[in-house]
């Protein structure tokens, strides 16, 4: 399902090695990095590293059509079980956006015509997401786009994380999606 997706502002694209500048910004970026729940990269090997794992199915780049600017990512990525099996039912939504770009309700359209693929694909597929608490413009494309908040839980300060947080978690399901008036049967 890794096609090219054209929205009215966007193209939604594979990664591709002549990425490496434009993601960069997005993971050389601490507060997008704390945001979004990632490591920051610290220089252009660890930015590059990261761009080899976004060269996977189901991920793609968001680029501004007029400019083909990669701006963000936004992708689904496999669920694994209790049985620790891959559930081949469930997805899970991450993204990243340029934080030049935040505001402007891009990552609202990428994530509703990334949604709309899928449950055009599978309308069986449930979709989750979670986000930090205090990331409010996350909360906020997810609630708009119909996700239902299912669960919470404070993650404990960590080496990893140096203060404790809590993060929310959401699930779609093509039915609330198509509810919500965000389906497009064309």
């Amino acid at each position: 399902m890794n096609k090219k997706i054209y929205t009215t502002r966007l193209k939604l694209r594979p990664f591709v090695p002549a990425d490496l500048t434009g993601l960069r910004a997005i993971v050389e970026n601490e507060e997008i990095a704390e945001m979004a729940s990632f490591r920051v990269a610290a220089n252009a090997f660890e930015s590059d590293y990261f761009l080899q794992q976004l060269m996977q199915p189901n991920i793609w780049a968001m680029t501004i059509k007029q400019t083909s600017e990669v701006i963000g990512s936004v992708g689904l990525y496999p669920v694994v079980g209790d049985n620790h099996e891959r559930d081949p039912l469930k997805l899970e939504l991450g993204y990243m956006l340029n934080q030049d770009f935040w505001g402007r309700g891009y990552m609202t359209e990428a994530v509703q015509s990334i949604l709309n693929h899928t449950f055009h694909e599978n309308s069986a597929y449930v979709v989750l997401a979670s986000t930090y608490a205090e990331n409010k413009r996350s909360a906020a494309i997810l609630e708009h786009l119909s996700f239902k908040k299912v669960g919470e839980h404070v993650l404990p300060a960590s080496v990893l994380n140096p203060v404790s947080r809590q993060e929310n978690f959401y699930q779609l399901t093509a039915q609330a999606f198509i509810e919500g008036g965000h389906y497009a049967t064309h």
